[in-house]
């Protein structure tokens, strides 16, 4: 049984190439792993590359975000790395923490994504959304830890 990614793409609207090589990259994907993938995107006007257009061009993308999240993508990229460059150091942060904002999973998208995807028995009872996850150095996860924080959490509420 194959399994269908959507696949968001933020994309200036000069841009004439995102929009044909993920899909190719992705198609030839199709021809040796059971996935299958649809395409969304969302475009950010851009006329001249100058800082001015850049940054008018960036604050666009919130805008796009909403639009793909009507789309229940299973990822979105942000396709400009020159507007993210020209915010200065460090703004990749700060434009992706807007982005997950503006297209946020809720605990209904994500029931909806379960029930398509694993056994109803195995799907979760609740869903609960945390901004990190407590791992040791090895990046595992302590869930010792993480059960002692839904204990405290539980304590208080």
């Amino acid at each position: 049984m194959s399994r269908t990614y959507r696949i968001g793409q933020i994309v200036p609207s000069s841009n004439t190439t995102m929009e044909t090589e993920i899909p190719a990259m992705l198609r030839a994907r199709e021809t040796v792993q059971a996935e299958r993938f649809t395409f969304h995107s969302s475009r950010m006007r851009m006329k001249n590359v100058t800082k001015e257009e850049l940054a008018a061009m960036d604050s666009d993308s919130d805008r796009c975000a909403l639009e793909l999240s009507d789309a229940r993508v299973d990822v979105l990229g942000y396709a400009c790395l020159v507007a993210i460059m020209a915010m200065g150091r460090g703004y990749h942060r700060v434009s992706e923490q807007r982005l997950r904002a503006r297209a946020p999973v809720d605990a209904a998208a994500l029931d909806v994504h379960c029930l398509a995807s694993i056994a109803r028995y195995k799907r979760p009872k609740a869903y609960r959304f945390v901004d990190l996850l407590p791992k040791n150095n090895y990046g595992k996860v302590l869930k010792t830890e993480l059960r002692a924080q839904e204990a405290a959490r539980e304590d208080f509420e």
